[in-house]
């Protein structure tokens, strides 16, 4: 991070984000409030914007010879103090680690001291929303009635955590992403700062990557800096370091698999994928850029000149739903186990909704029939003996989702919530049957884990006989999610709620 903290974005004439930079121009060149409140993503100088403003308002040198009469001079004792951390006036916070009411207590018995070396004493609190609210309720208390020697400038992501009562009080300035342009001009200075030969095309695809941050295309280049002979930076060095050029067509080709509903093809993508070390999270980033620009082509809003996945022709629906699917691949993998496991599951979804269209209604709730294996013949004999019990089944098809019922490990299973799903008198199932219990058992399960029973989408019943399940993957890792202990006691748990028995549930791998 040497990179981002030496060229960090400086008021007026450096700072990119125009909007920002105008607004503090204006503001810091009339009376300067007493809080300031900057939200925003990451990387995108939200913090070190805050020092540069404690800079402009304890700076020494007349405004007369500042630069647009308002920029630090960056060379008197308390901009310098500030620049390296040394002044004791500014205080920075971080309240994901000083998030209590007695750092706030503390914080404000010490601003009632006047600064001993600043104009103004700045207290800098980074990731203000994590703060308790205890602990934003005193700070709402210094806000009302401040010293008029104290300043806070309050810094967050996530804004909309932070109490309105507290927003009310701080003038807010909102850091939005970078544009592409903007970050190439940023990476630009450090380049020429740092006398590297980076291409035009490799600032390119590290804006690209970075997201609008500033931070992480610095640490980008940084990183790729260490490893170039003589400062040079070329393409094969990123493509080395962070596998880009394939991305754009694994992209295609998951589409291509996806759109002829190939799972197998998809999946191995995925494997291809971990195996080169490839960010899945970046990957999906890319896909659902690709669905959005494809979207946006099928609807003649924008061009599809730059669209490589045009000729594939999805529709806006199929589009509007793998973006879903993706979207909710991309949030849950900050928690898998697995990391690729959220994806596959998308792309496995995304093929059975397309075999089964009116899954899309209900899904991910229903499986298409095909994923039931075949497993005894329908006589017209065991179809007379459960007439009544596929007739409340009918009626159970039709009702809404049905209440989650909360289950406890100590608490034995009540079947309140669903019709008990009898068999005929001699224990014996029909296909239709077999079919309705796959169905709900992957309903109840769902209530109670969704990623388990996406998993049990991808799986098939081999054999239902004398209480005993037995259900049958193509994929290894299927198979350990089923056989993991908390798992599999909720299949167990949902197969009783069923049937009212215990059944004995055993997982294999197809072979």
């Amino acid at each position: 991070m040497v990179f981002y903290r030496k060229y960090r974005p400086q008021i007026i004439d450096d700072l990119d984000s125009t909007s920002v930079r105008e607004t503090l121009a204006a503001v810091l060149s009339n009376d300067v409030p007493h809080a300031f409140l900057f939200t925003g993503p990451k990387g995108l100088g939200k913090t070190s914007t805050a020092r540069i403003v404690a800079k402009v308002v304890n700076c020494t040198t007349d405004k007369s010879k500042r630069k647009n009469g308002i920029e630090p001079c960056d060379v008197c004792d308390a901009c310098t103090s500030i620049k390296n951390g040394t002044n004791i006036d500014i205080l920075e916070i971080d309240a994901a680690s000083n998030r209590g009411i007695d750092e706030i207590r503390e914080l404000k018995e010490k601003i009632r001291l006047a600064p001993v070396l600043a104009f103004r004493k700045v207290y800098i609190i980074d990731e203000v929303h994590m703060l308790t609210t205890e602990a934003f309720n005193a700070l709402l208390k210094t806000l009302e009635e401040p010293p008029a020697h104290a300043m806070f400038i309050l810094c967050t992501t996530e804004s909309h955590k932070v109490p309105e009562t507290i927003v009310s009080r701080c003038f807010q300035i909102v850091f939005k992403k970078a544009t592409n342009e903007e970050l190439i001009r940023s990476l630009q200075r450090i380049v020429t700062g740092e006398k590297l030969d980076v291409g035009e095309n490799v600032l390119k695809e590290v804006a690209n990557m970075a997201d609008g941050g500033f931070r992480d295309a610095a640490k980008m280049i940084e990183e790729l800096s260490l490893f170039a002979k003589e400062g040079k930076i070329t393409q094969e060095s990123l493509e080395k370091s962070h596998k880009v050029t394939k991305i754009p067509l694994q992209v295609t080709a998951l589409l291509t698999a996806l759109k002829e509903n190939n799972i197998q093809a998809g999946l191995e993508i995925i494997q291809e994928l971990v195996a080169e070390g490839i960010d899945l999270k970046f990957f999906i980033s890319q896909v659902i850029a690709e669905l959005h620009a494809l979207l946006l082509a099928t609807l003649n809003i924008e061009s599809s000149k730059n669209v490589t996945t045009q000729s594939l022709k999805l529709q806006p629906t199929e589009i509007k739903m793998f973006i879903m699917l993706m979207t909710n691949a991309y949030q849950e993998m900050k928690n898998a186990v697995l990391p690729q496991l959220p994806l596959e599951l998308a792309v496995i979804e995304w093929c059975e909704m397309r075999e089964n269209p009116q899954a899309q209604n209900s899904a991910p709730s229903s499986p298409s029939k095909s994923y039931v294996a075949e497993i005894t013949e329908v006589s017209v004999d065991s179809l007379r003996r459960q007439v009544g019990a596929m007739q409340k089944m009918k009626a159970l098809y039709g009702e809404p989702p049905l209440t989650k019922q909360k289950v406890t490990d100590d608490e034995s299973i009540v079947p309140t919530s669903v019709e008990l799903m009898h068999t005929s008198g001699d224990g014996t199932v029909t296909k239709e049957w077999l079919d309705a219990f796959w169905r709900n058992l992957i309903v109840e399960v769902k209530k109670h884990n969704h990623t388990v029973a996406g998993v049990l989408r991808g799986c098939v019943i081999k054999s239902f006989a004398d209480q005993k399940l037995v259900i049958q993957t193509s994929y290894k890792f299927h198979k350990e999610r089923l056989e993991d202990m908390k798992n599999f006691d909720s299949l167990m748990k949902g197969a009783k709620l069923l049937t009212g028995k215990d059944i004995q549930i055993t997982v294999e791998l197809k072979k």
